[in-house]
């Protein structure tokens, strides 16, 4: 009765009831506990893992509750590793966000016959990952996060520092981020090979993809004017099949401009209007003609993607006390390279050296180089933050000016292998004095500074 009273009577319903009915939605943050942790079995097929003698292979869910009802919950790699290893166990308060409801694409109600979450074949999963969750404290309160807690942190789970981001643990809720050094732009070319479907990748300065693109759009056109004769002399018979009497016979006589003026009115109108519909039939017919025979004879295809990388490191938004000033000291050392495909003019201006933005959604790779790999698209939200940040806060973040080097002290520091990349980059002001054009499309330059 007490159920009834307050989800029916009083429309209060629980977190997972809500979800259940497929009446909010599944990426708002939310606090669930793990009530059981559910392992199911299945045999391999013939020629599987027979390496480690292994004929079965185990997949390992959670059931997560609100206190009332219970949802089963689908994990990543990652988070399956820190159930086998005791770090998620029965009881353990998880904070949820961006999660996935998958199955069927009706909601289904909790106090259904039909409904179970301790089966392999539920009807409705939560997918969750490892990035987009985190172990509450256990006095947690369980439901959904009320929006004031989460209002200053973009709606939804501030992920405050790069070492708490897992490359397989889908992508990051909020990030708050130091843009310390950022690169020229570069154009990813693509040439397709349309015979053999082979791709053929190329990496471009501005200069270089402004070269490209014309020396491109020179040959179409030099392509399109070579088939536009043939298409208008095969699309003129196509079309003058359908014209009316009174317009072949004009055409056909001696002076087309005194036939038409022998024409009665209506024989001019039927003239008039053919002569308009005609036009717009050979401008199509040419162009789709035109287009054809491109494709046709074009060997191979080119399409060009800007994109920017920026290296980039967790902003800290607090001063540090004594006692996590260690643990700080070791994460600010820890850089991250962003790349941002099809960069807006917008982004562009935004991403400064020395400032501090929000970005919400970042996709992320595996480490390469020794730095985490960022990625994000055009439409990715990216908002300064609503304080301006001070130079203790960027100084604690490790954002570090740049800081042109002399020769002499690059000859120092390139007896010194740098673990990264980042590490191994220095600016430089000096003059170029010789230039080597070298193979594989390199240059040797010979600099001096004194």
């Amino acid at each position: 009765k007490g159920r009834y009273e307050k989800e029916l009577r009083s429309a209060k319903r629980p977190a997972v009831r809500k979800l259940l009915n497929r009446d909010v939605s599944a990426g708002m943050p939310m606090i669930l506990c793990v009530s059981q942790i559910l392992r199911f079995k299945s045999k391999l097929p013939k020629g599987g893992d027979q390496r480690v003698g292994k004929n079965s292979v185990e997949e390992v869910r959670l059931e997560l509750t609100d206190g009332w009802y219970a949802v089963s919950a689908i994990m990543d790699s990652t988070l399956t590793n820190l159930v086998e290893q005791g770090k998620i166990t029965p009881g353990s308060k998880i904070l949820i966000c961006n999660a996935q409801l998958v199955g069927s694409d009706d909601g289904v109600d909790p106090l259904d016959d039909d409904y179970y979450t301790d089966r392999r074949q539920a009807p409705l999963f939560l997918k969750i990952t490892a990035n987009n969750s985190r172990v509450a404290t256990w006095d947690a309160k369980l439901g959904f996060v009320h929006p004031k807690y989460t209002a200053h942190q973009g709606g939804s789970l501030l992920v405050k520092s790069l070492c708490d981001i897992f490359p397989d643990g889908g992508s990051v809720p909020v990030i708050d981020l130091v843009v310390c050094k950022k690169y020229p732009q570069i154009y990813l070319e693509k040439i397709i090979d349309n015979e053999n479907q082979n791709v053929v990748s190329n990496h471009l300065t501005e200069g270089e993809e402004a070269a490209r693109q014309s020396q491109h759009d020179m040959n179409h056109q030099r392509a399109s004017e070579k088939f536009a004769d043939t298409a208008r002399k095969e699309c003129s018979e196509e079309v003058d099949e359908d014209a009316p009497t009174h317009w072949k016979e004009m055409e056909a006589s001696h002076s087309p401009q005194e036939h038409y003026e022998k024409l009665g009115v209506t024989e001019k109108n039927i003239v008039d209007d053919w002569t308009k519909k005609r036009l717009v039939l050979l401008q199509s017919m040419i162009s789709k003609s035109i287009e054809d025979s491109l494709k046709d004879h074009s060997s191979s295809e080119r399409k060009s993607v800007p994109y920017i990388k920026v290296l980039v490191k967790a902003f800290c938004h607090s001063k540090q006390t004594a006692r996590n000033l260690d643990h700080h000291a070791r994460t600010q050392k820890i850089s991250a390279e962003l790349t941002i495909w099809r960069v807006s003019e917008e982004q562009l201006r935004l991403l400064k050296e020395g400032t501090v933005v929000r970005m919400k959604n970042l996709g992320v790779k595996s480490d390469r180089d020794g730095l985490l790999q960022l990625s994000a698209k055009s439409d990715t939200q990216m908002e300064p933050l609503s304080s301006e940040p001070t130079q203790y806060q960027l100084i604690q973040s490790g954002y570090e000016e740049r800081c042109p080097r002399s020769l002499i002290r690059i000859n120092l520091m390139s007896k010194k292998m740098e673990p990264t990349r980042a590490k191994r980059e220095v600016d430089v002001i000096a003059c170029v004095i010789k230039i080597q054009h070298q193979g594989d499309n390199t240059s040797a330059a010979y600099l001096a500074d004194e």
